[in-house]
């Protein structure tokens, strides 16, 4: 595909994510790309970024907002500055693709102006209870709604948010299923056909409903079966450590206390994520099971970066992805306790042959899931809707 002009506006975390693989396929496809980022509040560097591009080279870049706000004014803060930003990207594009339905809203609005031509409702993650708030909440799904009728196209992460979709009257010509893909042309595999088992990784912000507390109640007694075990974290402690409004102290300290072969990465750039994941062996993706866990809806890309790095995944029943790592074997799903937990990695660390087989269907499993190939559908899709 290739676009005369284009404009992507998302919210974004401290990691890469979808909205960022777009960015990177936008780039060399389009005549002219603006790009509008806003933080989520809990973001190490809060200010909105612009980002201007002339084909593939970047223009200009600015960062402005970056105050300590509430969530709520944070969000009114964000529509006004992609408003502010769309203006000084020259205020007219054909296609403006928002991700999540405040950045929609801002969209369709410019559509009735005018200013913009297709609009594509972006939904990276959806749930029923959003925000704890009920009248919060009510407004989410109202203006969710109100993108739904409004857009030209909609682009869905997951199956579960299609059928929403489609309960919500979206005809299924404009409602599109774009799974998560991966940079598979960034990623360089080690022969590891003589390798065995040793180096487990966790990736992503360190918080409850990741299994960091199973982590480190596992790590001990495995430690001692397999002396060789190693542990390696990508990631941190938000910076408010808060989840569902509840504090949470920070996790490196317990990680640092469980001593030797306990490795501490921190946040890493996307890129760097992809260098380092194909030197460990086992990847770990503990969401706890939980009416508010957000990942029940979604596609998580840190499954797809570890399969497609080879890494066989230990992961809890909750991601729709892990029906389909039962069932092609690309790694273990467990109940969210300790010892189902052990007991998965323990079978792998001791069964060389069974890790490669799982490490060979996990690297074919992903084989069709590069980004450039699934944006080039859902786009052609999305145009014929």
């Amino acid at each position: 595909m290739r676009f005369e002009s284009i404009v992507l506006v998302s919210h974004v975390t401290d990691l890469s994510g979808p909205s960022e693989a777009v960015e990177n396929y936008l780039k060399s496809r389009s005549k002219r790309l603006g790009v509008i980022f806003h933080p989520f509040h809990y973001c190490a560097d809060r200010r909105s970024r612009m980002k201007e591009y002339d084909g593939k080279f970047l223009h200009r870049e600015v960062k402005q907002g970056g105050w300590a706000l509430p969530p709520l004014l944070t969000y009114v803060k964000d529509a006004l500055f992609t408003l502010f930003y769309f203006l000084r990207l020259g205020g007219r594009f054909d296609v403006y693709l928002g991700a999540d339905p405040l950045n929609t809203v801002v969209g369709v609005i410019l559509k009735k102006l005018g200013l913009t031509r297709f609009v594509i409702f972006y939904t990276i993650d959806w749930m029923p209870e959003r925000f704890s708030s009920k009248w919060l909440n009510a407004v989410y799904h109202w203006l969710d709604r109100f993108c739904v009728r409004n857009c030209d196209a909609a682009w869905n992460i997951s199956p579960r948010i299609v059928d929403v979709r489609r309960s919500q009257g979206l005809p299924d010509s404009r409602n599109i299923l774009v799974p998560v893909g991966v940079d598979l042309e960034k990623i360089e595999l080690p022969d590891k056909s003589a390798t065995e088992p040793a180096a487990l990784v966790l990736l992503g912000a360190l918080a409850p409903s990741k299994g960091v507390d199973l982590v480190i109640d596992a790590f001990p007694s495995l430690k001692e079966r397999f002396p060789q075990l190693t542990l390696h974290v990508i990631g941190k402690t938000p910076h408010d450590a808060v989840e569902d409004g509840v504090v949470y102290q920070p996790y490196e300290p317990r990680l640092k206390a469980l001593g030797e072969g306990v490795v501490l990465h921190g946040a890493k750039p996307h890129d760097e994520v992809l260098a380092m994941l194909p030197g460990y062996d086992i990847s770990l993706a503990l969401y706890k099971p939980s009416p508010n866990n957000l990942s029940q809806w979604a596609d998580p890309s840190r499954v797809k970066d570890y399969l497609a790095c080879g890494l066989p995944v230990i992961i809890t029943p909750v991601p729709e992805i892990h029906k389909d790592i039962a069932e092609l074997e690309a790694g273990v799903v467990v109940d969210y306790a300790v010892e189902p937990l052990a007991e998965a990695i323990g079978s792998l660390l001791a069964d060389p042959q069974k890790w490669r087989r799982m490490r060979g269907n996990a690297l074919a499993y992903m084989q069709s899931y590069s980004w450039s190939s699934i944006l080039d559908g859902v786009f052609e899709k999305s145009f014929k809707a």
